[in-house]
């Protein structure tokens, strides 16, 4: 175990790595080699034997979680070939006669799709930009909208493809429902996952911005501008010309083909769960909260979700003639290009994250380094700011995850004195601190210039990555503001109980709402 500052290089390579190069999975690999070398005290070969054990060292459940991702990218391929994402939209643009209906109407899609980030970026994007065009709506009012309820939604969602990455990195960090020696808090993931929620006050405050915005018509700073020339011109690209990447409409497609495999996958999660925790309707052995606080076999569940849904979707488009047998290995094939960077980046990232906390022992190391000079009270705001950073520049929500879980849980595991493993409830700061690991990550993944979730968002609705940028930062300054208020009062409420979330909630949307309010002022 080393105790020196050459601990932290690894996480803050990445970070120079990444700000410098824009590629997160370069930066990712040299932080591992940089790990490995550390740890074995600059032995080239020793490293290579370390970082060689650690990548094959991968458990079934993380492989699991790998094929899951990859059939969500081969079902968003598959709506947007059968027309599925277009027919939504034919059947709106009979409702919707207004701005704000519009509006809402995108919000509402991207609350369906929740599940997944990418999904909802990719599927909402192209549904709603016909919708948007006809009511003279800005393309980067729209890339807002959606990419605001992202990631920022998807990680408040139970079942999602989010759940499975955040469970695998709280076990890689040390929370585990069996004792074992790397055992630091005795609980299950999936049920310390369900506590950190209400925390995530990032998100919360986001999802009451955008719901501010749509229905008391706010805007302000240069998202203003492009409302302004939309409205007098019906230009929705701010005068600039159509950006090449935009994506095609697909054609002849029902409601059925977009609502059948998100049905599917849907149900299929949520039966599975509990059902894999032991729950059944007709026994009274185990309760539904049991089974999912007991529920260890949730990758496997999201794997036969994923696969099924893949298999019946198929079937349902082959069926119906919307794509032909030889087609199959070509979506499939896109399918896995689209996803393969994130999968790439998360067994990059929970390498260099399992590294971190076994290999390097940072958390100790920081922990020992705060002793004295950080009250744990103050832990969630320190690491909600350092995870906003290191998401920006790194440009994903995931790897920021990966990184500072291993550092932050180690860390308020030491500075709590408590003997291992401890019960969670005995560390009430934990569910705090890990809404301040998650919401940093999803608020610097949302304002990077260079994250998947910002290409993605703009790529679906046909605008400028760059002007999807600088038009939604604004908009961000107030939960942004909100968020840091609630987690300095979180920190220091911890201890008592439901007061420690509701508090910092009701304080941050009064906030939030005020902001807001004097950024809409006329200028």
């Amino acid at each position: 175990m080393h105790t020196s500052w050459m601990v932290l290089v690894p996480p803050v390579l990445v970070l120079i790595s990444a700000y410098y190069t824009k590629k997160l999975n370069p930066s990712l690999f040299l932080g591992v080699v940089s790990a490995g070398l550390i740890a074995t005290n600059f032995s080239v070969t020793k490293a290579i034997s370390l970082i060689s054990w650690r990548f094959y060292d991968q458990d079934l459940d993380t492989v699991y979680m790998y094929f899951f991702l990859l059939s969500v990218g081969i079902i968003v391929i598959l709506i947007s070939k059968t027309g599925g994402a277009q027919a939504f939209a034919n059947t709106l643009k009979k409702r919707l006669s207004t701005k704000k209906a519009v509006e809402s109407a995108s919000v509402s899609l991207s609350l369906l799709l929740g599940i997944d980030d990418y999904l909802s970026a990719l599927t909402t994007g192209h549904v709603m930009r016909n919708l948007t065009d006809k009511m003279h709506i800005p393309r980067v009012k729209l890339a807002y909208l959606i990419h605001a309820l992202a990631g920022p939604l998807v990680i408040l969602v139970p079942v999602s493809s989010w759940t499975a990455m955040i469970n695998n990195q709280l076990d890689i960090s040390g929370i585990q429902a069996s004792i074992y020696p790397t055992t630091r808090i005795l609980a299950d993931p999936y049920y310390i996952y369900l506590h950190s929620i209400p925390f995530i006050f990032y998100s919360l405050f986001t999802l009451f911005t955008v719901w501010f915005i749509v229905r008391k018509r706010i805007s302000f700073g240069p998202m203003k501008q492009f409302e302004d020339i939309a409205t007098k011109t019906g230009d929705v690209h701010g005068e600039k010309e159509p950006p090449t990447h935009s994506i095609k409409p697909s054609g002849n497609g029902t409601l059925a083909d977009l609502l059948v495999p998100i049905g599917i996958l849907i149900t299929t999660v949520f039966i599975g769960i509990p059902w894999s925790g032991g729950f059944h309707p007709f026994s009274n052995k185990i309760s539904l909260l049991d089974a999912f606080k007991n529920n260890t076999q949730i990758f496997l569940v999201l794997f036969i979700a994923g696969l099924l849904t893949l298999l019946v979707s198929f079937l349902f488009a082959l069926l119906r003639h919307k794509i032909t047998v030889s087609s199959i290995p070509l979506s499939v094939w896109q399918g896995t290009k689209l996803m393969w960077p994130a999968v790439l980046m998360l067994f990059l990232a929970s390498t260099l994250g399992i590294m971190i906390r076994v290999d390097l022992s940072a958390g100790l190391y920081l922990a020992q380094l705060l002793q004295g000079v950080v009250t744990i009270s103050w832990l969630p705001i320190l690491f909600f700011v350092i995870a906003t950073v290191t998401a920006l520049i790194t440009g994903s929500a995931w790897g920021t995850i990966a990184l500072l879980l291993p550092i932050g849980i180690p860390t308020i595991v030491e500075l709590s004195g408590l003997p291992t493993p401890i019960d969670p409830a005995l560390l009430p700061i934990l569910f705090p601190l890990l809404g301040a690991i998650f919401s940093g990550a999803v608020c610097g993944d949302q304002l990077s210039p260079i994250s998947e979730t910002t290409i993605m968002a703009a790529t679906s609705t046909g605008s400028y990555a760059i002007d999807h940028t600088i038009t939604q930062a604004p908009y961000a300054f107030a939960p942004l503001i909100a968020t840091c208020l609630a987690f300095i009062c979180a920190g220091f409420l911890s201890s008592y109980g439901f007061i420690a979330f509701i508090i910092p909630l009701v304080l941050g949307i009064i906030i939030n709402g005020l902001i807001l309010l004097l950024q809409n002022r006329p200028s």
